[in-house]
């Protein structure tokens, strides 16, 4: 009994491993095409602002929470400004999967946004690095 019991367990285990068309399945249920890249653990978020610097664009990128002022001199004067556009691209995709960028305008007066055809590019970056980008405000 013990035997027909191994052998059963065997087959059972064995017939388990492949499909009906005899294609082998993994032990891992995941499908090779699943993206595993580690995303943001707690959804970080984030408020970008953006100016034209009289040669280039100029991006500012502040994790909520922290020191996010209504000032366009505070915000344009901070030691991580972007300067140009590849380079915030660049930017967004090293950000963790699952980031919010919030573009917040504010309606403070200085901010801006580039022309359409460049912020369709940098919202593409952006969702190729899963990271979501939302506009709060146009410039009116």
């Amino acid at each position: 009994m013990k035997n027909i019991l191994v052998i059963l367990t065997t087959v059972l285990f064995f017939t388990a491993c492949y499909t009906p068309n005899g294609n082998k399945l993994a032990f891992s249920s995941l499908n090779p095409d699943t993206d595993i890249t580690p995303s943001a653990r707690n959804s970080i978020s984030y408020e970008m602002y953006s100016w034209y610097n009289g040669q280039d664009w100029a991006y500012s990128i502040f994790e909520n929470g922290t020191r996010i002022t209504s000032s366009f001199k505070s915000i344009t004067e901070d030691n991580n400004i972007i300067v140009g556009t590849d380079y915030l691209k660049d930017k967004l995709l090293s950000m963790p999967r699952g980031t919010k960028i919030y573009w917040n305008l504010k309606r403070i007066k200085g901010f801006s946004m580039p022309d359409t055809k460049t912020v369709n590019g940098i919202i593409n970056a952006a969702n190729k690095a899963g990271v979501s980008v939302e506009i709060i405000a146009w410039p009116s």
